[in-house]
């Protein structure tokens, strides 16, 4: 009998405030695929992301903003279950 593969997430990893995440890490704090949340970026649901140097190749959120912006989400999250 052939083994199912397991569908599970592993767990996100533990957000450090003063740590930068490049782009490629915002899916998994965000919660979206790399084209939705580009379209939230775009939309400004999501905070825009920054780049580090004036070359601009290296881009992404601190750890600080992808706090607030989670932590926006489960106060407008309380306030519709309320």
């Amino acid at each position: 009998m052939p083994q199912r593969s397991s569908k599970r997430r592993p767990a996100p990893p533990i957000i450090h405030p003063d740590h930068f995440y490049r782009m490629v890490d915002g899916p998994a704090f965000y919660g979206y695929g790399p084209t939705v949340l580009a379209e939230k970026i775009e939309t400004g649901e999501v905070p825009k992301p920054i780049s580090l140097s004036e070359s601009g190749r290296a881009r992404g959120w601190f750890g600080r903003t992808i706090l607030a912006w989670q932590r926006s989400r489960e106060e407008a999250a309380a306030k519709q279950s309320a």
